[in-house]
C-alpha cells in the first residue's frame, strides 16, 4: 500500500481522546465488531486475491460505516463524509487492512461497552468514525521517528533500516491467491499427516484441539466456511451454526477461543503482531433473535485461511510440539523446509517445465557436487538454465521471528543492535551471494549439463524463493538487492565481463511460482522474460528516466500482473483435493 492514511488530526481540530475506546463504548461490542469486520471484508475481500484500498471501495465502507448501503448516493446520509473525503489527494486512504486489524484488537482487549443497542443517528456512528481515524493516529505514530532518526548518515544501509522500519505494516497489504494457497496448506499438512515421526503428533494435535480426526474433512471445512462466509446483502464474513451441529460448533469454537494475551503497549511495535487475532480469527456471538443460532464473524479472512499454513506452523510448534518436548525448533523447521517447501518449489518447477524441452531444470541431490574428492557441497537449491541464462537459486522457509529484535526497530539505535551477519545468513542471502555466484565457473563442469558450452559468457540471475512474504515485499527487496550488489564488491565479483554478467538479485514468493505455473507449462511466458521485466522496470535507469523513486520497491508480482492475466489458479479442478 502506496497510500497516505488519513489521521484524526487531519480531519478534526478537536484533541484526540487518551482512551481511543472512550469513543465507542456507548456501542455495543458485538455491533463494533461486525461493523470493523464489514470494513475489513471490503478491503480484504474473500473474491480477489488483491486488497482493495480504491477511492471507490473507501466510499463503499464510509457507507457500510453509516449503515447508509440501501440508500441512494443522491440521498446518502453520509454524504458531508464522502465530499470531504473526495476533496483529499488521490492516494489518502480511510481505512486499510492495518486499521481493522488494530481497531479489532483494541475493542476485542475488554467488555466495557453498553449492552443494549441504543437508537443508531449520524452523530453515533461518527463515533466509530472517529475512533477509526484515532487508530490510524496510533499506526502513523512511529513514523515520527523518522525525523529524528538520524537516518541521513546511514547512506546507502537507509534501505535495510527502511525495510526494518515499514515490515510492521507491510506483512498485511500482500496478495493472496486462495486457491493456490489452499492447495500449498493442504500439500504442507498432507506432508505432515504422513512423515513417521509428525504424522502421530498431527493427528492427536487435530483431535484435541478441533475434535477431528480427519484432516480431509478438517481441510474442507475450513475451506468451504472461507469461500462461502461472505453474505453479500449484509457485506459481512460470517458464519450461522445452528446449535444442534455440534461437531461443527467444537470446530468454530476453537478458531474462536477467548485468549489471554496481554496486549503491547502502544509505543511497543509488538502491538502489529496482532496476536489475538491470529490465534483466534473468529468472534463468536449468540443471535438475539434465533436463539438456537451461533454466529461467528470471521475477523480477517486471510488469517482464517493461513491457519491452515503460515499460521499453523507456529500454532502446532507453540500448543504442542514445544510444551510436549517433541522436538526442538531447529528440527521443526528443518522438517517445514527440507520435507516440504523445498520439494513443493521441485513439484512447481518439473510441472512448469516438463513441456519445454529448451529448459534444463536440476534440483536438490543432482546439485551436491564432489570435486577433486573432497567433502560433497550442496551447490545450490534450484538450477535453471535456457541457452547462456542461468538462473541459480535459493530455498528459504523459515519466517522473521519477533525476537532478535527483526520487526521491533523504531529508532536508529534499535537498528544498530541488529546481528546483520546473522539475518542476512538465516535468510540465504550470504550463501547466495558467497558461494553460489562466487564459485559458478568453479562449480559449472561439475553440474553435468553437458548440453551447454560452459566457456561461453553466461547470464547468471541470481534468485531468493522464500516463504514469508515480509522478505518478497518492496522495501525487503530493494533492501535485498543493494545489500547483494554490496557483498559483490566486497568478494571482488565482477557483475559484468567476458565470461558472466550478473543480474540484479530476483527474490520471488513461494505463491508467485504457482500463479505463473500454468503460463509457464503452456509456454505463454518465461520465467526469464518475467525476471528481466522486473529488474527493467524498476531499475535505476526507469527511476531516472521517470523521475518516480518508488519503481525501485516494485517487486515481481508486479512484472507478474502486468505480463500474465489468466491462468494464475494452478490446480483449478481441486484433484489433488482427496
Amino acid at each position: 500500500m502506496f497510500g497516505h492514511l488519513i489521521k484524526y488530526s487531519e480531519a478534526y481540530l478537536d484533541k484526540l481522546p487518551e482512551n481511543l475506546l472512550d469513543l465507542i463504548k456507548g456501542i455495543p461490542k458485538v455491533e463494533l465488531i461486525a461493523t470493523i469486520v464489514a470494513i475489513n471484508s471490503k478491503i480484504n475481500p474473500v473474491t480477489s486475491s488483491y486488497i482493495d484500498d480504491s477511492r471507490k471501495t473507501q466510499i463503499e465502507c464510509i457507507r457500510i460505516l453509516f449503515l447508509d448501503t440501501k440508500n441512494h448516493l443522491t440521498n446518502s446520509n453520509c454524504l458531508f463524509f464522502i465530499e470531504n473525503y473526495l476533496r483529499t489527494p488521490k492516494n489518502n486512504i480511510l481505512f486499510s487492512r492495518v486499521t481493522c486489524l488494530y481497531a479489532l484488537q483494541e475493542i476485542l482487549s475488554i467488555d466495557d461497552f453498553v449492552l443494549s443497542a441504543p437508537e443508531y443517528t449520524i452523530e453515533n456512528r461518527e463515533y466509530i468514525f472517529k475512533f477509526l481515524l484515532a487508530v490510524n493516529e496510533r499506526i502513523l505514530l512511529f513514523d515520527k521517528e523518522y525525523l529524528s532518526a538520524g537516518y541521513e548518515e546511514l547512506g546507502d544501509r537507509f534501505y535495510e533500516y527502511f525495510m526494518f522500519k515499514e515490515l510492521p505494516h507491510n506483512q498485511y497489504y500482500h496478495s493472496l491467491n486462495s486457491i493456490n494457497f489452499s492447495h500449498k496448506s493442504y500439500s504442507f499438512l498432507k506432508t505432515l499427516e504422513n512423515d513417521e515421526d509428525f504424522g502421530y503428533h498431527f493427528k492427536k494435535y487435530l483431535t484435541k484441539t478441533f475434535h477431528v480426526s480427519s484432516l480431509l474433512d478438517f481441510f474442507k471445512f475450513i475451506m468451504y466456511t472461507y469461500f462461502k462466509s461472505f453474505d453479500e446483502k449484509l457485506q459481512l464474513n460470517y458464519i450461522n451454526i445452528m446449535k444442534t451441529e455440534v461437531s461443527t460448533v467444537k470446530i468454530l469454537d476453537a478458531f474462536s477461543k477467548v485468549n489471554d494475551f496481554e496486549k503491547p503497549d502502544i509505543n511497543d511495535l509488538k502491538i502489529f503482531e496482532f496476536l489475538s487475532i491470529k490465534k483466534s480469527p473468529l468472534f463468536k456471538g449468540i443471535d438475539e433473535i434465533h436463539k438456537d443460532l451461533i454466529t461467528y464473524l470471521i475477523l480477517d479472512n486471510k488469517i482464517f485461511l493461513e491457519k491452515t499454513y503460515s499460521l499453523f506452523i507456529n500454532d502446532f510448534w507453540f500448543d504442542y510440539l514445544k510444551p510436549n518436548q517433541i522436538c526442538n525448533r531447529t528440527d521443526w523447521g528443518n522438517f517445514v523446509g527440507n520435507n516440504f517447501f523445498e520439494p513443493f518449489i521441485e513439484e512447481i518447477f518439473k510441472e512448469a517445465f516438463k513441456n519445454n524441452k529448451k529448459i534444463v531444470f536440476k534440483c536438490t541431490d543432482e546439485l551436491k557436487l564432489k570435486i577433486d574428492g573432497r567433502t560433497e557441497v550442496e551447490y545450490a537449491d534450484y538450477y535453471i538454465r535456457q541457452n547462456n541464462k542461468i538462473i541459480l537459486a535459493e530455498a528459504k522457509s523459515n519466517y522473521l521471528p519477533v525476537i532478535n529484535g527483526y520487526k521491533t526497530v523504531k529508532t536508529k539505535d534499535d537498528f544498530d543492535k541488529i546481528d546483520f551477519d546473522k539475518f542476512y545468513k538465516d535468510y540465504g542471502l550470504t550463501q547466495l551471494a558467497k558461494k553460489t555466484i562466487k564459485y559458478f565457473h568453479q562449480y559449472k563442469f561439475f553440474l553435468n549439463d553437458n548440453s551447454f558450452d560452459f566457456y561461453k559468457k553466461v547470464e547468471l540471475f541470481p534468485t531468493l524463493i522464500v516463504n514469508d512474504v515480509i522478505f518478497s515485499s518492496g522495501s525487503a527487496s530493494m533492501a535485498f538487492k543493494k545489500k547483494f550488489e554490496k557483498m559483490l564488491e566486497d568478494e571482488k565479483i565482477e557483475m559484468d565481463n567476458d565470461v558472466q554478467k550478473i543480474n540484479p538479485l530476483t527474490i520471488i514468493n513461494v505463491s508467485d511460482l504457482q500463479n505463473i505455473q500454468n503460463s509457464l507449462k503452456c509456454k505463454k511466458q518465461n520465467i526469464f522474460n518475467i525476471f528481466r521485466h522486473y529488474h527493467s522496470i524498476s531499475s535505476l535507469e526507469a527511476i531516472a528516466r521517470t523521475g518516480n523513486t518508488s519503481l525501485g520497491l516494485l517487486t515481481v508480482e508486479h512484472s507478474i500482473n502486468k505480463l500474465i492475466k489468466d491462468n494464475l489458479v494452478a490446480n483449478k479442478k481441486l484433484d489433488w483435493l482427496k
